[in-house]
């Protein structure tokens, strides 16, 4: 069976040129900057995101997003890059849809520990 490789795209018209916010690439750059954070710092952030997310504040949203960000690891730098090609580009339309990938893209990231009994234990 032949599976189909799924891209989410937003393309914008910017006057006869098009840009694209690649939410993919976006979403693949978040699980490597935050593979290697704690659980516990994890889910408040995206505790804090997703409140942001909700109450449509992109101003909140992205002052959280950034605070998480400055750090001077190597991992944060394709983060970083994937957020300079399409920042100055959302629309806001699409600022639900690149709020999800971020935090989906943090979540798929939580390590789960196997406890005694078979039960998952956070960190």
């Amino acid at each position: 069976m032949n599976q189909e490789i799924k891209h989410a795209i937003w393309t914008l018209r910017l006057g006869n040129n098009f840009e694209k916010l690649q939410l993919d690439k976006l979403l693949e750059a978040i699980k490597k900057s935050f593979q290697h954070e704690s659980n516990n710092y994890k889910q408040k952030l995206v505790y804090d995101l997703l409140e942001a997310a909700k109450n449509n504040d992109q101003n909140r949203f992205f002052y959280l997003l950034l605070k998480a960000i400055n750090k001077p690891k190597e991992n944060f730098k394709g983060l970083w890059v994937e957020l300079e090609k399409n920042y100055d580009i959302l629309p806001e339309k699409a600022f639900i849809n690149f709020a999800y990938s971020i935090i989906i893209g943090i979540m798929s990231t939580y390590q789960n520990k196997i406890g005694i009994g078979g039960e998952n234990v956070s960190e």
